[in-house]
């Protein structure tokens, strides 16, 4: 093989070496974005993993959110977690609430006393969404107490120190179960802390519905 032929091969393999290096480099640019958006979607932890909670965990699961469903028998929730898959797992409430920086409540109402009292020093700092609506045949004298007072403000003061949501309250859970809302569904939603409605904005669309900003707390 002359000279020639050998500076030749080196340069090739020099070229080849070098183009393969800038795919590498763009391969890697390309994934940033995708990593970035996936690290910077909240952990959400789920108190109540009913037909609400169950249904909207899963779409946030479905959605690349980490999200654990929480209740007092979590082991009664494995077939759930394993139906939202990969990004799903069960544990208690009080694992549910260490792991959320986003916790959704979504249990009858007349549970909500019992959690702030249990869990409202671990709750706060934490974005708070509550779902539950107060029923006064089901949840007794207390919904009657949050209805005349406003259930969004009767609940916030329940909850003192977190970043208060109010949202899905308004919306059939049923509608959702298929897959979301299609974005079809409107989701009325209020908050007491600027960046938390901007999360709460975020899960809502996530869930398939249009945000829609409702009286001020």
């Amino acid at each position: 093989m002359s000279r020639t032929d050998l500076r030749s091969g080196r340069s090739r393999r020099s070229l080849f070496s070098r183009l393969a290096g800038l795919a590498l480099v763009l391969l890697a640019a390309a994934a940033m974005p995708l990593c970035a958006a996936a690290a910077g979607k909240p952990t959400i932890g789920i108190i109540g993993s009913g037909q609400v909670g169950g249904t909207l965990g899963t779409l946030w699961a479905k959605a690349g959110y980490k999200v654990m469903f929480s209740s007092r028998h979590p082991e009664e929730l494995k077939d759930l977690a394993a139906s939202a898959g990969p990004n799903a797992s069960t544990g208690t409430v009080a694992e549910a609430i260490a792991q959320g920086e986003v916790i959704l409540l979504a249990v009858p109402y007349k549970a909500e006393p019992d959690i702030a009292r249990q869990y409202g020093a671990q709750l706060k700092g934490k974005i708070l969404i509550d779902a539950d609506n107060a029923y006064p045949f089901r949840d007794g004298a207390i919904a009657n107490e949050a209805r005349a007072a406003g259930v969004a403000r009767y609940s916030a003061r329940a909850f003192p120190g977190t970043r208060f949501v109010r949202a899905f309250n308004s919306i059939n859970a049923s509608t959702l179960s298929g897959g979301g809302g299609g974005g079809t569904v409107t989701a009325v939603y209020s908050y007491t802390d600027e960046e938390a409605g901007r999360v709460a904005a975020e899960l809502i669309r996530a869930a398939g519905c249009v945000p829609q900003r409702g009286s001020d707390l």
